[in-house]
């Protein structure tokens, strides 16, 4: 399902970026290219700002029941910029989602334990409506929202939901503060696996018409379960699913437990996510076709393959943290991982930083009318 015109533009409103210009948040061997996307940041908040208060005057206290105002925007802020203690809130508040009751039908989705597998069955069933299509930006940004709206009303979190900003852990991710296992983080990464030293996958950028596709890629430096950390105790219960499995409603739905399995990339993470990336896709990027062709790196609106930079900051995302064979690069069960959502609440914020900074032509732009699976 879609969500409406109407409560996705209410959405935009509150999904607001985080605060003007400020200092880099941890050092980065990409410093320009970091400071590129805070000034584009900032601009974007200057633009969002502009448009409440001549919204707010227009109005003259009548918002017209959206409820937005200077006032009332809600700020997300990157996990580091976390007090311990708001970052031990929001792990508590996960732990909580996942003890809570399942929604579904146990003789129908027999791997949905928990109100947190909800979710995820949500992706599952809905996998091949919402990649490589019109909806993949808003449907993300609401099935995020509705992820926190979940942690507040059932679990008492109080903070806004934090993003992940990759570009500053592409090199040591292990050392991250959402990914270096201690008490405050996410849990750690998989512990070493031996296996293959390299995969076969699309290659790095950048593409040319006349490279071939069958590239190997490094493989990543754990490959086994979260060994430390919050979520290192964590049972997940879809998956792997395959495009084969998929196929069937037993396949996609069959309870597997098996552990939290991690394989953090710097190489996929330098390649993906690097600042320049992000920086990339809101600066040439025209309209929101372009954009969702960057972001996720989908030849099939309009580019190829050398236009882009394939998997783009999404995919990147995901194969960075899950590697292979963990949970968070399942196309279909990813958001098993708690990483799935910071991931995605970054995603949105490269989404809002490009909308905001043309506010008349983007802030309502969904999709763009000549995409093939529009009309």
């Amino acid at each position: 399902m879609i969500p409406s015109a109407f409560i996705l533009w209410v959405l935009l409103w509150r999904l607001a970026i985080s605060a003007a210009i400020s200092p880099l948040l941890a050092p980065t061997k990409d410093k320009e290219s970091a400071e590129r996307l805070l000034e584009l940041q900032a601009k974007a908040r200057e633009n969002l700002e502009k448009a409440l208060e001549e919204r707010a005057l227009k109005t003259s206290g009548d918002d017209g029941g959206h409820g937005c105002t200077l006032e009332t925007l809600k700020i997300r802020k990157e996990w580091r910029t976390l007090s311990e203690q708001e970052r031990r809130n929001y792990i508590d508040s996960v732990y909580c989602v996942q003890k809570k009751p399942s929604l579904l039908d146990e003789r129908i989705v027999p791997a949905a334990k928990g109100l947190f597998d909800t979710f995820t069955t949500l992706h599952i069933n809905q996998t091949h409506t919402i990649h490589n299509n019109f909806s993949f930006l808003h449907w993300h940004r609401y099935f995020t929202f509705i992820y926190e709206k979940v942690l507040r009303e059932e679990c008492g979190y109080e903070g806004e939901h934090p993003y992940w900003e990759w570009g500053y852990d592409v090199y040591e991710p292990d050392s991250s503060p959402i990914l270096d296992g201690s008490d405050y983080s996410l849990g750690s990464n998989g512990a070493a696996v031996e296996r293959n030293e390299t995969w076969v996958l699309w290659p790095p950028p950048p593409f040319e018409p006349s490279r071939e596709y069958n590239s190997e890629f490094p493989a990543g430096t754990g490959g086994g379960c979260v060994h430390t950390g919050p979520f290192s105790d964590m049972t997940v219960n879809f998956g792997p699913i395959s495009q084969a499995s998929y196929r069937r409603l037993e396949g996609k739905f069959e309870y597997r437990p098996h552990c939290l399995r991690r394989d953090l990339n710097p190489y996929i993470g330098q390649h993906y996510l690097a600042f320049n990336w992000s920086v990339w896709v809101i600066e040439e990027s025209t309209d929101v076709m372009g954009f969702q062709a960057r972001i996720t790196g989908d030849r099939r609106q309009g580019h190829s393959n050398y236009q882009l930079n394939k998997f783009g900051a999404h995919g990147g995302g995901h194969y960075f943290g899950g590697g292979m064979n963990g949970a968070f690069s399942d196309l279909y069960a990813s958001p098993q991982d708690p990483l799935f959502f910071p991931h995605h609440a970054q995603v949105d914020r490269i989404w809002a930083i490009w909308q905001w900074l043309d506010i008349e032509t983007r802030k309502d732009t969904l999709y763009d009318p000549r995409h093939r699976r529009c009309n």
